[in-house]
């Protein structure tokens, strides 16, 4: 019957529980020392906080409400730009902005430059990639053949 006490100890609190079911648990508070003790603590809650209620019901000062509305409405909603004066975001902001700068400063550093310049000519080409010896070649006779394909070279 623990369950049956709990569910219904509000009702008996404010004494809106009537008739055999008050009769009940009357009864088994009576017998049973937990649910007295919890009764007993419920009730000294209650009366303490009914202590508690304003004697009267209070009412706002006259105007109360229209000063509310007015200064809602001159507040009216923030703008973006408000943000950036809020110390967590502005923090925020600047430290995702100082990653971003050395993710790209890093990327920067670690990509190899590469020549985008464009040969005018087929000969400004060949000479832009000089032909690499083969292992064991003298890099001189390279440099002969290189010359000696731009020296017959006709456009």
């Amino acid at each position: 019957m623990h369950r049956s006490v709990e569910d219904h100890i509000e009702e008996f609190l404010e004494g809106r529980l009537d008739g055999a079911a008050r009769e009940a648990f009357a009864a088994h508070v009576g017998v049973c020392r937990q649910c007295h003790d919890l009764v007993s603590a419920m009730q000294v809650h209650s009366e303490l906080l009914h202590s508690l209620r304003a004697p009267v019901e209070l009412e706002p000062p006259p105007g109360f409400y229209a000063r509310v509305m007015r200064r809602v409405e001159a507040e009216g909603r923030p703008s973006f730009w408000s943000l950036l004066l809020d110390p967590v975001f502005g923090r925020n902001l600047v430290y995702a902005s100082a990653a971003l700068v050395i993710l790209m400063g890093v990327f920067l550093l670690a990509t190899e430059p590469v020549s985008h310049e464009l040969a005018s000519t087929p000969v400004q080409a060949m000479a832009a990639e000089p032909a690499a010896p083969l292992d064991g070649e003298n890099p001189q006779k390279g440099r002969d053949s290189l010359l000696v394909t731009l020296a017959t070279f006709g456009e």
